[in-house]
């Protein structure tokens, strides 16, 4: 970086022109999406030929050699992160559904897809139509002598906001089955990361767009769940996600790589200002290393987002 920027001033190039010249040689490649969308999901890799589907037919324990199941077991109902990332040891998983509720982009998060400056969203459930509404996700068997550990587990996992309750879970595709109690981790109105009156799809969508916290991209926890749900339950409908999914994607494909490009044209253009050039190119370097860590991309959206909203 120091040769590069020492061969610049020798050139004899304008100042203005040294910001794009950086940006140019050094920057412009963060724009360019690694992978779709510009997710590094460490969850799963939802390629055409990757098919949940398929594992919940030949694997219904994630353990080689689960308990017994007795009547002394639990189940733990997942409606979000739940349905494709399990850290904890089940003995069986079944699709289905719940009566009566509307799953919501409504609970800020600041421990997993965003900080607490800069909170992503995540979903909840909000009473709705007893006969109509469903949420539909994936319940999970914890053997008896396990529940202790994982519910411990849980309960840390779903610490900012969510609560424990019990519902019905109904098996999907219906076949007559009996109900199964389920415990489900709900975030209420009450808690403090509740999301409030900012309810609109568009607004959402654009806190999801420019979000990232220690369990990667916000927008990777959108479309993981989108992707989840259209595996396991094709044809099912769930508005509020489908809306969502298509705001974030028309950001990312016509907003994204001009925020990022001028959000690094302004980083660049305000490290230009130190006096030594060796502290430029150090400053030019630790850039560099930020925009390439995970919520990079992220962190630079939210700062060119906020300059517009200023101006």
């Amino acid at each position: 970086m120091l040769d590069f920027l020492t061969e610049l001033r020798n050139s004899g190039s304008g100042a203005d022109q040294l910001p794009g010249n950086i940006y140019t040689e050094f920057f412009a490649n963060v724009i360019e999406d690694p992978r779709e969308h510009g997710c590094k999901s460490v969850d799963h890799d939802f390629t055409p030929g990757f098919s949940m589907l398929r594992t919940f037919d030949t694997e219904n324990s994630n353990q080689l050699e689960p308990p017994a199941a007795s009547d002394a077991d639990v189940w733990i109902f997942g409606y979000g992160s739940l349905v494709w990332k399990t850290d904890f040891p089940y003995i069986d998983r079944r699709r289905g559904f719940v009566w009566g509720f509307k799953r919501r982009f409504y609970q800020h998060s600041i421990d997993h897809r965003g900080i607490p400056e800069r909170p992503g969203r995540v979903v909840t459930l909000l009473p709705g139509d007893p006969a109509q509404d469903r949420v539909y996700g994936v319940a999970y068997r914890i053997a008896a002598s396990q529940k202790g550990a994982v519910l411990d587990h849980l309960d840390y996992r779903e610490k900012n906001g969510y609560e424990r309750c019990s519902l019905e879970f109904h098996e999907y595709p219906t076949d007559g089955a009996e109900p199964i109690q389920v415990i489900i981790y709900v975030a209420t109105q009450a808690n403090d990361s509740y999301a409030g009156d900012v309810w609109q799809v568009p607004c959402i969508a654009s806190q999801i767009f420019s979000s990232a916290g220690p369990s990667g991209p916000n927008r990777e926890y959108l479309f993981n769940l989108a992707a989840a749900m259209d595996q396991l339950f094709p044809g099912a409908v769930d508005d509020h996600l489908e809306e969502l999914v298509a705001c974030v994607k028309r950001y990312i494909v016509e907003d994204e790589p001009q925020l990022i490009r001028h959000a690094l044209l302004h980083e660049i253009s305000g490290i230009l200002e130190e006096e030594e050039l060796a502290e430029q190119a150090h400053q030019l370097e630790k850039l560099l290393e930020r925009c390439q860590k995970p919520g990079g991309r992220e962190w630079l959206i939210h700062g060119a987002l906020q300059a517009k909203n200023k101006s």
